[in-house]
């Protein structure tokens, strides 16, 4: 087994939210506990509905956010929260595709130049050798030189998130933060933009973290899958554990729900009512309780602590 490029240990992340005139604060507790290891050119896929912390864990993972509680660890290196300097120099080693590819690019800018800011900022080369090295990641995401000096809005959605993976990768990066970077394309340009990440990560063995809500797409990209629900992980292990046998019953609820058109794998929908808690307000015990087909009372009191089980780690008072 190869040496991690990232390990996470209890990430946690609160934000203190003003409730409005003359009244107190409050603490939401957007991530909680969060704890994987990620090794050179395989994909964690984190996945959850809206609301479960994703984008939240992807902006620890960044150095965007510092986190509350827990640390981060790239490479051989612990970061040191409030070093501006190790900020700098490890930023360079994880970068992150954006959902939007929209609003992910400057509209005032060429390409050519925002997909060169990042050796501008992190590298000492010249300006010629810049815009090869440009010129070389265009190229390596399907895209043809004349497009350099072309402007953001001159191009397709599928064309724009390119040009945002050209971006994050001309760095030649160890690690890539994917946060739903097909959720606004079109399903037959989802298909080559997937198929692209996979390409990249063959030839530069890359370390992906793909954050995304689709299971479809993660049985097609992942190699390890970590389910979240309310800030939490719920179930974590390789793909091939949890897709053929799902041990926590919301795990189970968002497979059931992934469409397919062979009759042979379609599986009986398992119906969650109820909406997803509030962070500011969770409830006690296990946050899924609720909503779950097998809570009891235990489940209403007590806090399911990831353990080991079947080939995965699972967080449920009555899985196995």
């Amino acid at each position: 087994m190869s040496h991690p490029v990232m390990t996470a240990e209890s990430l946690t992340r609160h934000y203190h939210v003003s409730q409005g005139f003359m009244k107190p604060a409050v603490t939401v507790k957007a991530l909680a506990d969060v704890s994987f290891k990620l090794e050179q050119g395989r994909t964690l896929a984190v996945v959850g509905e809206s609301g479960c912390g994703k984008s939240t864990l992807a902006r620890q993972l960044t150095l965007i956010e510092p986190p509350t509680e827990g640390r981060l660890q790239l490479g051989d290196e612990w970061v040191k929260p409030g070093d501006k300097a190790q900020y700098k120099r490890l930023r360079s080693q994880v970068q992150m595709v954006f959902q939007n590819p929209y609003a992910s690019l400057n509209p005032r800018q060429k390409i050519g130049h925002q997909i060169g800011e990042p050796l501008l900022l992190n590298t000492e080369l010249s300006a010629s050798e810049r815009k090869t090295k440009v010129l070389e990641s265009l190229e390596r995401v399907g895209l043809r030189p004349e497009h350099h000096d072309r402007y953001a809005h001159m191009f397709s959605g599928g064309q724009r998130q390119r040009i945002a993976i050209a971006r994050a990768m001309v760095l030649q990066p160890k690690i890539l933060v994917a946060d739903e970077p097909t959720s606004a394309l079109d399903v037959s340009i989802q298909a080559q933009v997937l198929n692209l990440f996979m390409d990249l990560q063959d030839q530069l063995k890359t370390a992906y973290v793909f954050v995304s809500h689709n299971l479809a797409v993660v049985e097609h990209i992942a190699n390890d899958v970590m389910v979240m629900y309310l800030g939490r992980v719920v179930e974590s292990g390789p793909k091939p554990t949890i897709f053929a046998n799902a041990l926590h019953p919301y795990t189970q609820a968002l497979l059931s729900a992934t469409p397919s058109i062979d009759p042979a794998h379609r599986q009986k929908k398992i119906k969650i009512h109820g909406e997803l808690p509030s962070p500011l307000n969770p409830p006690s015990g296990c946050a899924f309780h609720k909503r779950c087909p097998l809570a009891d009372a235990r489940c209403e009191t007590e806090l399911p602590m990831l353990r080991e089980l079947q080939g995965r780690q699972v967080a449920c008072h009555h899985a196995g």
